[in-house]
């Protein structure tokens, strides 16, 4: 689910909501396990990740929620609006990027054991650049990206 407008990021996408869900969209293809949505979008304005929760929690009030994130925002979840609650309704999946996450009491965490260094911040700061991005992406997404001219 691409966000609409992050709170803790400075600066936000380059790249229009239509073109962040269409590569979702093409990356998550097949991919029977993986639902893309645009809710978060359509909605606009602040993307808060306890509201996101709030709504599938009321869509789907049997599902078990995973949220999937890498250690570096793991690091800085305390930052998150109403995390505590948050917390209570999903069970965080962390990828180490790049040191392994610590546990903290009272909230569902799993290692994904596997190191993904590879951050949608890098990958946009060497396109700036001009830096290849080949390995980083799916190469169907990799074109995308790089025929959008949104960071390059």
């Amino acid at each position: 689910m691409p966000c609409a407008h992050s709170p803790l990021k400075k600066s936000q996408p380059i790249a229009s909501s239509v073109e962040r869900l269409r590569w979702l969209k093409k990356g998550l293809a097949g991919e029977r396990w993986a639902k893309v949505s645009s809710w978060e979008i359509a909605r606009s304005g602040t993307s808060f990740s306890v509201d996101t929760a709030s709504r599938w929690r009321e869509m789907n009030p049997q599902a078990k929620l995973f949220w999937i994130m890498g250690s570096d925002q793991w690091k800085v979840l305390p930052q998150w609006k109403d995390f505590k609650k948050l917390a209570r309704w999903v069970h965080f999946l962390v990828f180490p990027r790049p040191n392994r996450p610590k546990s903290r009491n009272g909230i569902q965490m799993s290692l994904v054991p596997l190191r993904f260094d590879i951050s949608s911040t890098v990958i946009r700061q060497r396109l700036k650049q001009g830096l290849p991005i080949r390995g980083m992406l799916p190469k169907q997404i990799e074109r995308l990206v790089q025929e959008s001219r949104s960071y390059g």
